[in-house]
């Protein structure tokens, strides 16, 4: 009789494994098919901060004024560039004009400044030239300031006069009307997925999940997937609930976050169960790294004087990962303090795009691009000690990302790369750990490889082809066996338990991301959040590409982790801090926490 009774158990356990992929599968497709729809239909509407009236005097071919011309034109930015130049904010045709004569900024509290950009002709406020000290203006009649040396910021008012050129130019403010059917008219531009049937979908997905990993693991560890993935539903539902209760109504990035990470929850349950608690923890701690961060972004002036402070903090980080880190996998990149582990480096992330981005007027200063650029060489040589080659790609390709948004120079760009292949064919040169992974890239298969340095990619590769479109079930492989499976071999592991539809579908997940970020640009009320945006997009999808890619042999396998979905409580975090700077872009009205509504500052 008990043989029957446990053969019964077995087939219903069986059947609802056969069951369950499926319904994970159309679940899967109902919560990122509404997100990712959401996200690439809706529209990221300028904002409109103040009016620039214009009056531009035309001369003949002697040079004497014959007409007039006069222009309104909106400030949809916190920065914007006036010159002749076409691709200025505020591109005026007046030959006496510098390509870029100066900038207008805004700050956080609403008031506004002007800086010279060191232009031929110079610039006049009230009939006052631009002066040296901060925030004074001085006499037209004393000495002019040297051409091509940037001035320091004056403060303008609505309705001062500012004249650059043959053009003269008046702020003025919009009135509270306009500003209010400007919020209306972007309300009417923003539609939002609703968030509610995502969320329920969401958390269905996460309960037949738990019920999935209890059957695969056993009793054993009934509480552990319980515990933590029912604190995941709560934690969940509690940042909904509070994230509406401020007014916030489009979700869409969070729910691809929370749906990743529960991927994440299920991937450390298949190969490290014991440390689904810690995971949970991690998730937990990156959802609130992530509010703090955006708390943060909302004031610009504040995220500015962090600076500093974020910078020495990681110089220390990368210093004592270099005087007490641990190897692991070859790299010198984990510091262990008692039965605590983090990794340095993905902190680093953070502060690198942190530096890295700019307002408009920092980007015309060398002292701010020699910073950065010293921050970068410093981070990159760490990185080397370290034999960090995975991660150090990942920051080379976000500097070279953040360097060409902050110049627009291609060519400067060129010589970067060819000076980062020197240092790369040194590195395959005295690395020989790296050099035996580019040796086995394309011959994983080969005899010679196959049970040596392309071990992981062939095991990764054949539990792969025996996922099939919906996996074996959660908790039902057997590549978490294989070093790195549920980490920098993650992709595999989706593959394999969760099907190859539930792994694309991750994949499309971050890539909507980082296509969002990119669009969300060029309504970005400074160029800070924006640069920021595109830094936290490109190690999204770099590291996104490297990871999958290098699971099947189409890349050399470099040992990076796959964003919010691999095992590792430091990767999971700095994911949901990074998430951040991409909703400190979005400017949908009521969209994000990172941006005040309706234009307010």
């Amino acid at each position: 009789m008990s043989f029957e009774i446990f053969d019964k158990t077995i087939q219903l356990t069986d059947m609802y494994t056969a069951s369950v992929r499926w319904i994970f599968v159309l679940l899967a497709l109902y919560i990122l098919i509404r997100s990712i729809k959401s996200l690439l239909q809706t529209k990221n509407p300028s904002e409109v901060w103040a009016y620039m009236n214009m009056k531009i005097l035309r001369t003949n071919d002697e040079g004497i004024p014959v007409e007039s011309e006069e222009i309104s034109m909106p400030i949809t930015h916190w920065e914007s560039v006036i010159g002749r130049d076409k691709n200025c904010d505020i591109s005026i045709q007046d030959p006496a004009l510098s390509r870029n004569h100066g900038i207008l900024m805004r700050d956080t509290k609403g008031n506004w400044t002007y800086r010279d950009l060191g232009s031929k002709n110079g610039t006049l406020i009230n009939g006052e030239e631009v002066g040296s000290a901060v925030g004074q203006r001085r006499s037209a009649k004393s000495k002019k300031s040297k051409i091509g040396q940037m001035g320091h910021a004056v403060s303008v008012e609505y309705g001062d006069i500012i004249q650059a050129g043959l053009t003269e130019m008046i702020l003025m403010p919009i009135s509270v009307e306009e500003k209010n059917n400007n919020t209306a008219m972007r309300r009417l531009d923003t539609h939002f997925m609703t968030a509610g049937p995502s969320l329920a979908a969401l958390v269905l997905f996460q309960i037949l999940t738990a019920f999935q990993l209890w059957i695969a693991l056993g009793e054993e560890y009934y509480t552990q997937v319980f515990f933590s993935m029912g604190g995941l539903t709560v934690i969940m539902l509690a940042y909904f609930a509070v994230m509406r209760g401020l007014g916030n109504t489009a979700f869409e990035m969070e729910t691809i976050a929370f749906f990743l990470s529960t991927l994440s929850m299920a991937v450390v349950a298949s190969s490290a169960p014991e440390s689904m608690f810690k995971q949970f923890i991690a998730i937990t701690l990156g959802a609130g790294a992530m509010i703090i961060m955006c708390i943060i972004l909302r004031n610009l002036d504040r995220t500015k004087k962090l600076r500093w402070v974020l910078l020495i903090g990681a110089a220390i980080l990368l210093i004592a990962n270099l005087t007490i880190g641990t190897f692991s996998y070859g790299a010198k990149n984990w510091i262990s303090i008692g039965g605590f582990s983090f990794q340095p480096s993905e902190i680093v992330k953070v502060v690198f795009i942190w530096i890295g981005a700019a307002t408009l007027d920092e980007l015309y200063e060398k002292k701010n691009l020699m910073v950065f650029m010293i921050f970068s060489v410093y981070c990159f040589g760490c990185l080397g000690l370290m034999g960090d080659f995975g991660t150090a790609i990942i920051f080379f390709v976000t500097f070279l990302i953040i360097s060409f948004l902050r110049s627009g120079d291609f060519s400067k760009l060129v010589l970067m790369v060819g000076a980062a292949a020197v240092g790369g064919f040194m590195i395959l040169r005295f690395k020989p750990y790296i050099a035996n992974r580019f040796a086995s890239w394309t011959h994983v298969w080969d005899a010679a490889m196959v049970d040596g340095a392309g071990f992981q990619q062939s095991r990764t590769m054949s539990a792969a082809a025996s996922g099939g479109l919906v996996g074996v079930g959660a908790g039902e492989g057997w590549l978490e066996s294989v070093p790195a499976a549920d980490t920098d071999m993650v992709f595999g592991m989706l593959i394999e338990e969760w099907g190859f539809i539930i792994a694309v579908l991750a994949v499309l997940s971050i890539v909507t991301l980082s296509v969002f970020a990119y669009r969300a640009i060029f309504a970005g009320r400074s160029t800070y959040y924006t640069i920021a945006a595109c830094g936290a997009m490109s190690m999204f999808i770099f590291q996104t590409t490297l990871n999958v890619f290098g699971c099947v042999d189409l890349l050399p396998f470099t040992g990076v982790t796959f964003p919010f979905v691999s095992n590792g409580g430091t990767s999971m975090m700095v994911s949901w801090a990074l998430l951040a700077f991409l909703k400190a872009a979005d400017t949908r009205e009521r969209a994000s926490i990172a941006v005040k509504a309706g234009g307010k500052i």
